[in-house]
């Protein structure tokens, strides 16, 4: 019942990132908040693993941060926002996932990471 709680929330925090305006750019957070949506088991710990449909996301997030400077900075706020909001998501899973995916992310997903030296 906790973990299914843990992710009740975890989806409110995502959902309230989504809100979030980040300048004028073909960047959207909700869109980039979205792609993430099916990793949430893996980053909340109750999956062991990521699934195909995680990794279809962070690639596709992954190409949405290399059309531009200036939309790797609002991804990269996004994320942090939404990270820094969304309790029960295991940071260190979070630093894992580009790597199983196999993809490099333009941005790390961590409440932590200076988006202005990006």
């Amino acid at each position: 019942m906790a973990k299914y709680m843990s992710s009740i929330w975890i989806m409110g925090v995502l959902i309230f990132a989504m809100s979030f305006n980040y300048g004028e750019s073909a960047f959207s957070c909700d869109e980039a908040v979205k792609k993430l949506i099916p990793c949430q088991p893996f980053l909340a710990g109750a999956a062991n693993g990521v699934t195909v449909q995680c990794c279809d996301g962070a690639r596709a997030l992954d190409q949405l941060g290399k059309s531009n400077p200036e939309e790797v900075k609002a991804i990269c706020q996004c994320l942090k926002n939404a990270a820094a909001a969304a309790t029960g998501v295991n940071a260190d899973r979070a630093k894992q996932l580009p790597g199983l995916c196999n993809i490099n992310l333009p941005v790390p997903i961590d409440p932590n990471v200076n988006c202005d030296r990006l």
